[in-house]
């Protein structure tokens, strides 16, 4: 008996040990967050589950992030860097993004939609919305899109994105499909 009460101890103290660890993990180094909506297609899904760490992270153009969006109903948002700190935003008037005068090479975009001329309703198009371009990004901001550009509410209504709302750079997708997206 004082065996099997021993061993009961051991199961017990290893499941507390392991049940910290992960609160340590899950508090210090990484989190999971859950996309919301339609505006990351066809990159993310809606109800996709993301790790995301803020741990040592400096944004960096091309970066999937998560974010409090502030003059949002501080909802969590899931959006792409587009532009960091001393960068110049615009939309050219074929509906192109160009930053510091460079259109971006964007493959995470639909490519079965190619024409914004021909469509006002074009995933591929990035209509301007309500900002104001060329907007050139101010130092602890970043300037984010979601890859669903018709459906996506981003740095065209929300201004840029002060990096102490950002909660940390996507590191993989754990459900419903596991792996690391581009």
């Amino acid at each position: 008996m004082k065996k099997f009460n021993r061993d009961v101890m051991d199961i017990l103290e290893s499941m507390v040990i392991a049940l910290v660890a992960v609160m340590i993990i899950f508090t210090l180094v990484c989190r999971i967050y859950i996309v919301d909506g339609p505006s990351m297609n066809s990159t993310l899904a809606n109800g996709d589950r993301l790790l995301v760490s803020q741990l040592f992270y400096t944004p960096k153009q091309g970066d999937i992030v998560c974010f409090v969006a502030e003059n949002h109903q501080q909802k969590v948002l899931v959006k792409r860097v587009i532009a960091v700190a001393g960068q110049t935003v615009d939309i050219t008037p074929d509906y192109k993004v160009t930053v510091n005068g460079e259109v971006l090479d964007e493959p995470y975009i639909d490519p079965m939609r190619d024409n914004c001329m021909d469509s006002s309703h074009d995933d591929r198009c990035t209509h301007p919305v309500s900002a104001t371009f060329p907007y050139t990004v101010k130092e602890g901001e970043v300037f984010v899109l979601g890859d669903n550009r018709d459906n996506s509410t981003d740095s065209r209504q929300l201004g840029a994105i002060e990096e102490k709302y950002l909660l940390g750079k996507m590191l993989l997708r754990i459900w419903p499909k596991m792996g690391v997206v581009k």
